[in-house]
């Protein structure tokens, strides 16, 4: 089992310590949140809490994911990133590939050569943030499906054209580019989202139960299987509410869990509001959930 860092709700200026603290206790990876600004009123709710209110603060930082990762990545030689969840249809589809490629292209460098970036994207909640930025809301999935098409072709670094109902490019290519594919994880827990992480690299998820995550672990392989993807490498992402003992983590692995999120400084509401917990508070706190979890993985 592989374990990734969440750092949601903290100051964006203590990432590149977090990053390096994370690479030096054996992480795999750190997962970037994304939010484009905050409306003060919502024109769509909230859907992960009762009444469709947000629990966070004005104060509480959503950087630009992809900038994140650039400095984390300058700092580190192994840690992994991905974001969890990028709103990608909210953009425009060259930004979108542009961001990533480069992204990838600064992250490269490990013995293989390889890039350590991935993609973890979802259609988005937030009508405000499609209004903002002049894209469609209500086609938001089929866009997304249609960018993450284009988006594979720009990433290759040849000549490509785009020609759909959503996206239109003349012949064109995009400068850098990675040496390696970039993997696309896919957000969301509805039956659209399980077919869609079926056709990609992965599914990517939040906080569930035990039972919770057994049902997820069901549902994507039976999406998969009628996507004839079972045979491909394929990465499941997410958040578990027990604790990672070895005997649950050999369960959730045997159902197709692959690695698990977790914020180890998150042990109260306080840390989840600006200005959040401190850099040491939040290796302290990694460096003993490491100690206690990752030791012999």
């Amino acid at each position: 089992m592989k374990f990734w860092l969440s750092p949601a709700f903290c100051d964006t200026a203590h990432f590149t310590g977090l990053a390096r603290a994370a690479e030096e206790h054996g992480y795999e990876g750190i997962a970037i949140p994304d939010h484009l600004f905050h409306p003060v009123e919502l024109s769509s709710p909230y859907p992960y809490t009762p009444d469709g209110s947000r629990y966070w603060a004005r104060e509480t930082h959503w950087p630009e994911p992809w900038v994140a990762i650039a400095a984390m990545a300058a700092v580190t030689t192994r840690l992994r990133f991905t974001t969890n969840i990028y709103v990608a249809p909210a953009r425009d589809l060259l930004t979108v590939a542009n961001q990533l490629a480069t992204a990838a292209y600064l992250s490269q460098g490990t013995p293989d050569g390889r890039h350590r970036v991935a993609l973890g994207v979802g259609p988005g909640w937030s009508k405000d943030e499609f209004t903002a930025t002049g894209q469609a809301f209500a086609k938001r999935g089929a866009r997304l499906d249609e960018m993450l098409d284009a988006l594979r072709q720009l990433w290759s670094g040849e000549v490509v054209s785009v020609s759909g109902p959503n996206y239109t490019l003349p012949p064109c290519s995009i400068t850098p580019t990675p040496n390696d594919p970039i993997p696309v994880y896919i957000g969301g827990v509805s039956d659209i989202a399980m077919r869609r992480a079926a056709r990609n690299d992965g599914w990517i998820g939040i906080y569930h139960t035990v039972d919770e995550a057994k049902s997820i672990m069901d549902r994507l392989r039976a999406a998969r299987e009628q996507a004839g993807t079972l045979d491909r490498p394929f990465r499941t992402m997410l958040a578990v509410l027990a604790e990672p003992t070895p005997e649950l983590c050999a369960r959730l692995a045997e159902w197709g869990v692959t690695d698990l999120l977790n914020a180890p400084w998150m042990a109260n509401l306080k840390n989840m509001r600006a200005p959040g917990p401190s850099l040491a508070e939040m290796t302290d706190a990694l460096a003993g959930f490491a100690d206690r979890y990752l030791k012999g993985q």
